[in-house]
């Protein structure tokens, strides 16, 4: 199955069309190891998610090693980009998709939850992968660093349906949050040691210590955020505010009063941080 990964990138770029133009765009802006506003494509899944199989691709060359697990991961996400629901995706299809038998899948998975569950911390640990490598090409100061991580994290959130993590949390929550998203400790070093390595951009010195318990809380919300009977996933305003909440943690003081002046973030955001 080498090369299965960049079929990925050829089938999505075939898909339809409409969306043409600004998927370069976006693609042009995250070569520049820039993101994108996830605000403006909240509603445009499809393109959100057909952008980042390039990201994802590049990332799973160095990840998986077994050529099983590429080829029913490749299957995966094809199936359930494609799908309404996670019933529509059978065993059956996958296994034809990925070129092996039953028998094979059920070797490497046990289950097709559990497959599912795989496939879903999979993606999840991949954009983190992105998220690092991209971060560290370029210093940032913290209000473009909260934007950068949020409208990354965001979008890559934005690909999973609502319904598939539901599924997933519903059968393997009681596992604990951070089990259940073990990505979660990779993101809070990154963060520490990008804020320690530009302190003088106007970061405070920040531990892992102190930025895990911010990184499993954004997580959490975008979870509780997704269950129920009519989720509020994803919503412009929760993004928003998450890109506060993480400049007001990063940015030391002068740099919050900077802000402050120039009119980009109101005082009584400052005044809550600040205290």
């Amino acid at each position: 199955m080498v090369g299965a990964w960049p079929r990925l990138i050829y089938r999505a770029t075939t898909l339809a069309t409409e969306f043409t133009v600004d998927a370069a765009s976006l693609r042009e802006t995250i070569s520049r190891n820039d993101w994108f506003n996830v605000e403006d494509v909240l509603t445009e899944t499809d393109l959100v998610t057909r952008v980042w199989a390039d990201e994802i691709a590049n990332a799973a060359s160095d990840h998986i090693a077994d050529s099983r697990w590429e080829a029913f991961a490749l299957a995966g996400i094809q199936q359930y980009a494609n799908a309404s629901s996670l019933a529509e995706v059978k065993i059956a299809n996958l296994v034809k998709q990925a070129g092996y038998s039953r028998s094979t899948f059920f070797r490497v998975f046990d289950n097709l939850t559990k497959y599912q569950l795989h496939l879903y911390q999979l993606v999840s640990q991949l954009s983190t992968e992105v998220y690092a490598k991209r971060l560290f090409a370029k210093p940032r100061p913290p209000l473009e660093f909260a934007e950068f991580t949020i409208n990354l994290f965001y979008s890559a959130d934005c690909t999973i349906p609502n319904d598939w993590v539901a599924t997933l949390w519903k059968k393997y929550g009681h596992v604990g949050h951070e089990k259940f998203h073990p990505q979660l400790s990779d993101i809070s070093r990154t963060i520490a040691q990008y804020t320690q390595e530009h302190r003088s951009l106007g970061y405070n010195e920040l531990a892992v210590s102190d930025v895990h318990p911010v990184v499993c809380l954004y997580e959490r919300e975008v979870l509780e955020s997704r269950l129920g009977a009519q989720p509020s996933f994803p919503a412009a305003r929760q993004a928003r505010r998450w890109k506060d909440l993480l400049f007001g943690l990063v940015a030391d003081k002068r740099c919050l009063g900077q802000q402050s002046l120039s009119g980009k973030r109101d005082a009584s955001f400052l005044k809550y941080y600040s205290s």
